[in-house]
């Protein structure tokens, strides 16, 4: 997808549906799209259009916008995680019996394999790899992963989950600034970004979440109620989320290469 074709998507996204919001998960997914092979982009359009979507990055909103429709409310608990305060890192224990966001990429995963027209389970993994590298998807349950906590974002009302949702990428430009998203895939792209995504590639989803579990807690460590938020906080994390953005693209797209090369083989 060219990079003027992501910008429109962004500015024809409704402002409720910004949650890693429209803007971060079609950043995720279009970038993951522009590094998957041009058979997997193919076999990527296929599916997208038996979910009536035009393009992949677009598409990857789906799970948010059908979560509160009577016939998905089982996908609502599974966009998270949340760990005691007291610990240190996530553990599959932490899922409950209706699942998670750990339990959901992998029964997508499964989903994917044993049907390779499974449009929604492309999707919500999809989804679900975006929100795992947002850290407040990866937080403490008795403030619903940030919502509860009360912010000022350049002087208006906010909360920390919101900020990460969304305000930040807002504030740095990227919902209509084409040269901001292409920055980042050009770097993955780069001779400098090859060891990145290679090193990247290496883990597993248990510690992809422990790394926004970590980040999290850094989070609430500066934290404190009320608290104005602007240029210098924004300055301080666009490193980070940035790199959030990057990781969950190379994840999404490893996960894909694998998925897609099966259904290619299974013909």
């Amino acid at each position: 997808m060219h990079k003027f074709i992501l910008v429109t998507l962004l500015l024809l996204s409704p402002a409720q549906a910004l949650a890693f919001g429209a803007t971060g998960h079609q950043l995720v997914c279009d970038m993951a799209y522009q590094l998957v092979s041009a058979s997997s982009r193919q076999q990527l359009d296929t599916l997208t259009n038996k979910a009536g979507y035009t393009y992949f990055a677009s598409a990857c909103v789906w799970p948010d916008e059908v979560r509160s429709q009577p016939g998905f409310h089982w996908s609502a608990p599974l966009h998270f995680v949340n760990f005691a305060r007291d610990k240190h890192e996530v553990t599959p224990a932490d899922c409950p019996a209706q699942g998670c966001i750990l339990s959901a990429i992998d029964t997508m995963q499964q989903r994917l394999k044993q049907d390779h027209n499974d449009w929604q389970a492309l999707l919500f993994l999809a989804h679900f790899i975006a929100d795992l590298h947002q850290p407040l998807h990866v937080s403490f349950a008795d403030d619903l992963g940030g919502n509860r906590t009360a912010v000022y974002f350049f002087g208006q009302p906010n909360n920390l989950h919101g900020v990460w949702d969304f305000a930040m990428l807002q504030q740095l430009g990227y919902e209509d600034d084409a040269a901001r998203a292409g920055a980042l895939l050009n770097l993955l792209n780069s001779e400098q970004g090859q060891p990145l995504k290679a090193q990247w590639q290496q883990t597993d989803i248990l510690a992809w979440a422990n790394e926004s579990a970590k980040i999290t807690q850094a989070i609430y460590r500066d934290y404190k109620p009320g608290m104005l938020i602007e240029a210098d906080y924004v300055a301080q994390y666009q490193p980070v989320l940035e790199q959030r953005l990057m990781q969950a693209a190379v994840r999404l797209a490893m996960l894909l290469e694998r998925l897609l090369a099966d259904k290619a083989a299974a013909g």
